[in-house]
């Protein structure tokens, strides 16, 4: 995978400073120990790369000096951070929704971490998974501002009155342990061993509570605005992955073809194989990911008919369904369900 071709917004990286700033690091100091043009952060609109993210995230911890910096840059994300879909998801009407429609488009907040929502009758699950290899030092920096981040906008949405619910980080605890313990009924989990990303399990009470702060209607205008920005190609060679990924979740359940995609966006099928290949992924291998993804959807809300699920993915049977779900994600489809009914009890 070409992690150089992952990119970040500019307007989040603004935020680490502000942070930054306010513990009396010096931005230049910053930029120049990370070797980032400060040119490079004049426009809100900018990327950055995964690279140059790495090495500012490393150069704010050397430069802080302290263990809670990602801590406290995730603590400043708040709704309106993501533009035009943070007033998208401000507006739904449940958690529910606001998970949905943040899944829908988590790749307009960043192309290096993918956001999936299982939801079931006795409550949901959120899981950030990266897309790029992280470092032992840069993956709990990204796990601790993940985690802050949705817990400052939990705070924001239901305010004192959000029931018991548990965040689970791959990471090993941290120093400053004692700050995730003063935001009950929020519950910090830390687990070196566990596969790499962020699961944060909620009950149904929870997702299910009205916002208030909700308008479906504003809702619907930019979910649509949204996908209409999903359905622009990218600019450069940069960003195929994180389209085709995008275009394949919106059309989930109905079988898409690379030429449906080329059609739509008036390139060929040949050119988007090209990027796709700059970027070290395959289309086919971004059609699994797509197809799995609804695979565990599906499982965990069908009542666990393994069968069921199989037939409506396309598959002719049961066993190759689980042959395939196995080659895919490492593990049966059983074995999965098994695992996500134990995390819910």
């Amino acid at each position: 995978m070409a992690t150089s071709s992952r990119r970040l917004p500019v307007r989040y990286i603004q935020l680490l400073l502000q942070s930054l700033q306010d513990m009396g690091v010096e931005r230049a100091r910053v930029l120049s120990l990370a070797r980032v043009d400060p040119h490079d952060l004049d426009a809100r609109d900018a990327m950055l790369s995964h690279d140059e993210v790495e090495r500012l995230m490393q150069a704010a911890m050397q430069a802080s000096g302290r263990s809670d910096i990602a801590f406290e840059f995730g603590r400043r994300i708040k709704m309106n951070s993501h533009d035009l879909l943070g007033y998208g998801l401000i507006s739904c009407p449940t958690l529910d929704a606001f998970l949905r429609m943040a899944a829908r488009h988590y790749h307009l907040m960043t192309e290096t971490w993918t956001l999936r929502y299982h939801r079931w009758p006795e409550g949901g699950e959120v899981v950030y998974t990266p897309l790029v290899a992280l470092s032992a030092i840069t993956l709990p920096f990204y796990l601790e501002a993940l985690a802050m981040a949705q817990q400052v906008q939990m705070e924001l949405l239901l305010g004192t009155q959000a029931f018991p619910y548990d965040y689970h980080l791959s990471m090993t605890e941290p120093a400053h342990v004692q700050r995730y313990r003063e935001l009950s009924p929020a519950r910090f989990h830390f687990n070196a061993m566990a596969a790499p990303g962020l699961r944060v399990i909620m009950p149904a009470a929870m997702l299910d509570r009205p916002l208030p702060l909700a308008n479906e209607d504003v809702m619907r205008d930019i979910d649509a605005r949204c996908t209409a920005l999903g359905r622009t190609p990218p600019r450069s060679d940069v960003g195929w992955v994180a389209y085709i990924m995008a275009a394949l979740r919106e059309t989930r359940g109905t079988q898409v073809t690379l030429e449906d995609i080329a059609r739509r966006v008036n390139v060929s099928a040949r050119t988007i194989d090209r990027h796709l290949k700059k970027e070290g992924m395959g289309f086919r291998e971004l059609s699994d990911k797509v197809r799995f993804e609804r695979a565990c959807d599906l499982l965990c809300t069908s009542g666990g008919a393994i069968t069921d699920v199989a037939l409506q993915l396309g598959f002719s049977d049961a066993a190759n369904f689980s042959r395939a779900f196995k080659r895919v994600l490492g593990v049966t489809p059983g074995e999965y369900q098994r695992t996500t009914t134990s995390a819910t009890q």
